[in-house]
């Protein structure tokens, strides 16, 4: 075997990582597997199904540029942490809609459902 350096442009990168995420594989496969393809004809994957494309679809893409394809994320971890806990404590406050409740309901449900007469959570209250 013989190996080859080769030097891309960031954005080219971008896409191989992306293709190779997709597939499962390492992006030195996906760059293998594109040049036996394309120097000899021969495929070793099915093509992928056809998908058709709305007009106006293929009207849009044709005039966007990979680059405007590709929208790097805007944010960082801590701000989808935030978002969560926020969501989060928001469902805490609608504790009025059907469904929804505490953890200190489940667990008094948990016990006022129970065929024995030995309490689980004995240390809670059994009213609400």
């Amino acid at each position: 075997m013989t190996t080859l350096t080769i030097e891309l442009a960031p954005d080219v990168y971008e896409l191989l990582r992306a293709e190779a995420r997709q597939r499962g594989k390492a992006e030195h496969e996906i760059i293998e597997q594109f040049l036996v393809e394309r120097l000899t004809g021969e495929t070793s994957t099915p093509p992928p199904p056809h998908v058709a494309l709305a007009p106006d679809v293929q009207a849009l893409l044709a005039q966007m540029t990979v680059s405007e394809m590709i929208v790097p994320p805007q944010s960082t971890a801590a701000d989808a942490v935030r978002l969560l806990e926020s969501w989060n404590a928001t469902d805490g406050a609608d504790e009025d809609e059907e469904g929804e409740g505490t953890w200190e309901d489940v667990l008094r449900a948990v016990d006022a459902n129970r065929a024995e007469y030995r309490k689980l959570f004995a240390d809670r209250d059994t009213q609400p």
